[in-house]
């Protein structure tokens, strides 16, 4: 994992130059009029997603993001209702945010497109950044980093790729045989490509990766371009029976349910308690923050990851008033000297914007806390604090009847059929079937014998809820090896958690009470000191890990049509709404969210040889 260094545009006559590259980003005679002459009709668009349910792009070079905002336009006016638009763009150097604002003023027609992508736009971390537009008709991938290595981490099968990198004489790495031959590995059949160069580099390129070659008319002062295609035909998607059903009621299954439902599904959704989130996704609150590292290890970057999509999943949600959440920010304490140097390493190495993470000493932390810490630390300036059960109801509410939810059903079995999966409860009365079957419940799904053999572990945590009172008030989650958030809606702090490994009593215990308190005491100083022991509360819930404490997320060996989403230990707010947009995406053949070797790192069929 590298720092992202973003672009420096300059600006002359009202176009964007680029001065390490010694080239402009779209062509003087018009960069409207060039898209729509070499990447839309390059690639005879739109008369193809005129006739396909979904249609992925692949193009190298983001840039201003001027392609994607004229592919956009294009499609949502000339494409059918249910159609549905991919676009994958990779950069190495992607504009800041308050550049994209200046430029997007300079095309009117493409404004209000402009606006929806600059609210979703990510922040400049190397990796994959996942965006839902336009009510979920179209889903942009954008891939920050070198574009080859990048490509290399994409799964995917690209009907067209708009190639749009500065000019092979001055960026060469964006015309590279590497690149070209990983645009062979992606191509769907049948897939085209244009681009405004006519180099023989790149002739010779894409011929070597597959592509038949051609020359057209440029544009503007371009006397040529080239396009082409691959070998094959574009197979019409086969109908499908879009049926699911999910087993467990909390944020796993509930996100999972709503992704599907985004795509056309219909989903039996099995819960043995008598609602929604009422195993530990019934928290009144649960802490929002990813894990940093120095080496962009798995951890890190799945974290990274899950928490900006998680993020945008909050915001898109929020017109929903039931929602409950606060983005108040998230302080992680450092335990001692050695965490202290490792943390202000990692906040200083460039890896992270300072609006994702600063290091900040005792005496800013005290005053972001609102209350005074022992020790400096991390500041995540855009988390906080969701309430998972009001999240649980939103994702169902979004869904709407695609989702048809059984509570008080106790999936005691789930059995093969020739045409998929039967849940049936302890008396053999039939629950639900489907061609698809999805496991979110936890450690329970061990219970099932298709199942049994999955190296999953209980590990129960016990919460504290202690009353808020108007002297005794904090601004921003306080985490170290416990946490403590500020005053939730419901009116206590939420302290928590205990970490007991193998045990599944759902009983509270004082004597965990106790473990929470004296935590916090050590985050806090004093905070807990005037606590009525008879006026807190808490709950003890059953986290599930796996192996390696990475979730499990895909296919279940061996079982055609079966699928998990399991595992999510202590981080379920932070992984679950990614790994259900992933596990939703496998099973449709959609192109996936995050890079190849992370979805490789949470497939089940990694554990095969533990099993």
């Amino acid at each position: 994992m590298q720092p992202i260094v973003p672009a420096a545009p300059t600006f002359r006559d009202g176009a964007a130059f680029s001065d390490t590259y010694g080239d402009t980003y779209w062509s003087l005679d018009g960069g409207l009029d060039e898209t729509r002459h070499v990447f839309l009709s390059g690639n005879d668009l739109p008369a193809r997603w005129q006739a396909c349910e979904r249609l992925t792009i692949l193009e190298t070079g983001f840039g201003t993001g001027l392609n994607f905002l004229c592919a956009w336009r294009s499609f949502r006016e000339t494409a059918a209702a249910g159609a549905r638009l991919h676009y994958l763009s990779v950069d190495k150097h992607p504009f800041r945010h308050e550049d994209l604002q200046r430029l997007y003023g300079q095309w009117p027609e493409l404004a209000p497109l402009g606006a929806a992508l600059l609210e979703r736009y990510p922040p400049l971390i190397q990796g994959f950044h996942r965006l839902h537009l336009d009510g979920g008709r179209v889903t942009l991938t954008l891939l920050w980093g070198e574009a080859a290595e990048m490509l290399a981490q994409v799964e995917a099968r690209p009907d067209a790729f708009f190639l749009d990198g500065f000019a092979p004489s001055r960026n060469p790495d964006m015309w590279s045989d590497t690149l070209f031959a990983q645009l062979g590995r992606l191509a769907a059949p049948g897939a085209t490509f244009a681009t405004y160069s006519a180099a023989g580099k790149v002739s010779r390129g894409m011929t070597a990766a597959g592509f038949a070659v051609d020359k057209k008319p440029g544009f503007g002062r371009k006397r040529e371009m080239l396009c082409g295609h691959f070998p094959g035909t574009a197979q019409a998607e086969a109908a499908r029976d879009r049926r699911a059903l999910v087993i467990g009621g909390g944020i796993a299954g509930t996100l999972v349910a709503e992704r599907l439902a985004a795509r056309g599904w219909s989903i039996d959704l099995i819960e043995r308690r008598e609602g929604l989130a009422r195993e530990t996704s019934g928290n009144p609150a649960g802490v929002l923050q990813p894990v940093p590292s120095a080496d962009g290890n798995r951890l890190s970057r799945l974290t990274l990851a899950g928490f900006h999509y998680a993020l945008r999943q909050l915001r898109d949600f929020s017109s929903d008033p039931k929602l409950i959440w606060q983005p108040c920010g998230v302080l992680r304490l450092a335990r001692d000297e050695k965490q202290v140097d490792r943390q202000r390493r990692i906040a200083g190495s460039g890896l992270l914007p300072p609006e994702v993470l600063r290091w900040v000493d005792v005496d800013e932390a005290s005053a972001l806390a609102g209350w005074r810490v022992p020790a400096p630390g991390w500041w995540f300036p855009q988390g906080g604090w969701v309430h998972p059960p009001s999240l649980c109801d939103a994702a169902l509410r979004v869904a709407g009847d695609a989702v048809r939810l059984h509570t008080h059903r106790e999936a005691a079995d789930l059995l093969r059929t020739d045409s998929g999966w039967r849940a049936v409860d302890a008396a053999g009365k039939v629950l639900a079937e489907a061609p698809v079957a999805i496991l979110a419940n936890g450690h329970l799904a061990r219970r099932f014998a298709v199942s049994a053999a999955l190296p999953l572990r209980p590990v129960r945590g016990q919460i504290t809820c202690i009353p808020a009172e108007p002297g005794r008030a904090i601004k921003a989650v306080v985490s170290r090896e416990g946490y403590v958030t500020p005053a939730t809606s419901f009116g206590v702090h939420v302290v928590g958690a205990t970490y007991e490994e193998g045990s599944t009593d759902e009983l509270a215990r004082e004597e965990d009470h106790r473990v929470n308190l004296e935590r916090l005491n050590h985050l806090l100083p004093d905070f807990a000191k005037t606590v009525d022991a008879a006026r807190f509360g808490g709950r003890a819930g059953i986290r599930t890990v796996g192996p390696d404490r990475l979730p499990l997320v895909g296919a279940i060996p061996g079982s055609e049509g079966l699928f998990g989403l399991l595992g999510l230990g202590s981080r379920g707010l932070v992984y679950a709404p990614l790994c259900a947009e992933l596990l939703a995406c496998e099973i449709e053949g959609e192109p996936l969210p995050f890079e190849r070797d992370l979805v490789a790192a949470l497939d089940p069929a990694r554990t095969t040889n533990r099993i």
